[in-house]
């Protein structure tokens, strides 16, 4: 099951880095652009979790949250990585989350999924103050929005990981634009210029 997954996560990597190499100078500026945005947001989304007392608690409980969820990395997640001309860690999906290393997630604050930067644990969520869950909650509801402009303009784009993602595209590119008649990264060259 571990190789099968690791097999799948390759092909997928050099899937999108083809097809991302395809895209027009206008779309990667698009695409640049989001990351920015999303990866402020999770900055402080990352600043309200440590003013949680987030990293002791973590280190308490050796990451546990972590391996109730796990295949979390999304197309915008990726995508920051293919924009930096970076590959992603290497994951092992014989651990209980594929980017947990020895000293927590392997993946940089800007890298996180959605699912993993905007979940705080109730013994996070109690230290801070009325405020600052507040704002939590509100920056919760900006990077959703990010991430949802990826998934309304890409079809492999959302908040399900890409493993989950590969297996509902049935074959289609995960950065087909979602405009209709086009399909495959040259017709989708070819409509942006």
């Amino acid at each position: 099951m571990h190789n099968e997954r690791s097999c799948r996560w390759q092909h997928i990597i050099k899937q999108v880095e083809a097809d991302y190499r395809l895209l027009p100078v206008s779309e990667k500026a698009w695409i640049a652009q989001q990351l920015q945005q999303l990866a402020t947001v999770q900055q402080r989304l990352q600043q309200l979790f440590e003013a949680g007392n987030g990293k002791q608690a973590c280190r308490d409980c050796l990451g546990e949250c972590c391996a109730k969820g796990h295949n979390h990395m999304t197309l915008a997640n990726l995508l920051g990585f293919m924009q930096r001309g970076e590959q992603p860690p290497e994951p092992s999906f014989s651990q209980t989350c594929p980017f947990l290393g020895e000293q927590g997630c392997v993946l940089e604050v800007a890298d996180r999924p959605y699912n993993c930067i905007t979940f705080v644990c109730d013994i996070i969520e109690n230290s801070l103050t009325s405020l600052q869950v507040t704002e939590f909650y509100a920056l919760e509801r900006q990077l959703r929005s990010l991430y949802q402009g990826f998934a309304e303009r890409y079809a492999g784009a959302g908040l399900t990981g890409l493993l989950l993602q590969s297996e509902r595209l049935n074959g289609q590119a995960f950065l087909d634009l979602k405009i209709p008649g086009v399909t495959g990264p040259v017709a989708r060259q070819q409509e942006l210029e």
